[in-house]
């Protein structure tokens, strides 16, 4: 497999994910030779933007690429690899974007000469044209045991104007974990908080700018200052009687509520030590607190 010439990618999926990176790679110098999808429709709306052909079948996908990148949802990938299992994968590259699933899902293709792996972008596809503005800088997880198709993706992440992440084979799920945690339950986190603040009182749009202000900040001290230094609030200064107040607060409006205030502080105290912080007493209010909801 050539390594320093520019493939040419087919697309199984024109979603977010696949329109995404398929109008970028095309602006950053690729060619897409085909495109397919389980709608009609979108697979020619992608094809027209990128000047490339909507095709039917992933035969037509496989005869008109050098990699193939499978942007499908992960429900349908088994049957997609079903499908191109039957074909002559020789001097061929599948690569599928799916976050919680590594590359040896696509195994059986290798038996038909393919060269595999997979490729996440650690990004939030709100939409297309969001993504598109968005995406350069974002990471990249690259999972590819051939030399040549590590290079080949690491070039087009570099084309993106990204940064690459090099997973170890079986570690996928545990990293989709860690973003899921990141991204999915800030949305969570956020939505428990917008509902407290307006159980107080706020207008839903005051809410709203209070914690949009507050990540933003938060977000911009991660960046600046990294873990722990960005951590700021009551367990930092030490603030037991600040930390009880929250909990029988919480407490009153949903033991949950509370119940989740209490595990995250646990397990921010070793941030907080690494702050240099004594947390001996509030080691203790927490192991107090956690021993009274269990009982």
């Amino acid at each position: 497999m050539p390594t320093r010439a520019l493939p040419t990618i087919g697309f199984v999926g024109a979603g977010k994910v696949g329109s995404t990176l398929a109008r970028l790679l095309v602006g950053a110098g690729y060619r897409v030779g085909a495109v397919t999808s389980r709608t009609r429709a979108h697979a020619e709306q992608l094809a027209g933007q990128v000047g490339a052909r909507a095709v039917g079948d992933l035969a037509a996908v496989v005869a008109n690429a050098d990699l193939i990148l499978v942007t499908a949802p992960d429900d349908v990938l088994a049957s997609i690899v079903l499908g191109l299992s039957g074909l002559s994968l020789q001097g061929k590259a599948v690569v599928h974007t799916s976050g919680a699933l590594d590359a040896e899902v696509l195994a059986p293709l290798a038996k038909q000469g393919a060269r595999v792996g997979s490729l996440h972008p650690a990004y939030p596809f709100a939409d297309v044209e969001t993504a598109m503005a968005g995406l350069a800088g974002a990471t990249f997880a690259v999972e590819a045991a051939d030399a040549g198709l590590r290079a080949w993706l690491e070039a087009l992440v570099s084309a993106l104007g990204g940064r690459v992440l090099i997973l170890p084979s079986g570690r996928k799920p545990l990293y989709h974990a860690a973003l899921a945690l990141a991204s999915n339950y800030t949305v969570t986190l956020y939505a428990l908080a917008q509902a407290l603040l307006v159980s107080v009182g706020a207008e839903r749009a005051t809410a709203d700018a209070a914690l949009n202000g507050l990540l933003a900040g938060t977000l911009d001290n991660l960046r600046a200052k990294g873990v722990p230094a960005a951590l700021t609030g009551p367990l930092t200064r030490g603030d037991v009687g600040t930390i009880v107040a929250h909990l029988d607060a919480l407490g009153g409006v949903d033991e949950r509520i509370a119940a989740l205030y209490l595990r995250l502080a646990v397990l921010s105290l070793p941030m907080v030590e690494a702050r240099g912080v004594d947390t001996v007493l509030l080691q203790k209010l927490l192991d107090e607190f956690k021993a009274q909801s269990e009982k």
